[in-house]
């Protein structure tokens, strides 16, 4: 039988500059169990399908703004040549 008060959720947070992933209660909000650290297997995933479909995702921010994710696959070398002149 499936809880039906409970949602699957991946969640930022500030603090730690993390995501987390786990069942939050809707009635309340609060983690039900622990949640798992989940930042390097989803912005990997985030960043193979982007990049894959070659496309951006644009985010619309409560101020106007807008927020958009994309991902280039480049040669190793070029990546060391960006972070050279960082």
């Amino acid at each position: 039988m499936q809880n039906t008060n409970l949602e699957y959720r991946v969640g930022y947070t500030p603090l730690s500059g993390r995501l987390y992933a786990g069942y939050l209660r809707k009635d309340n909000g609060k983690w039900e169990g622990s949640p798992h650290e989940v930042t390097d297997w989803a912005m990997f995933a985030v960043g193979q399908k982007l990049a894959r479909e070659e496309t951006d995702m644009l985010f619309p921010l409560p101020d106007g703004r807008v927020m958009r994710v994309s991902a280039v696959i480049t040669d190793a070398e070029t990546m060391e040549d960006a972070n050279a002149q960082r």
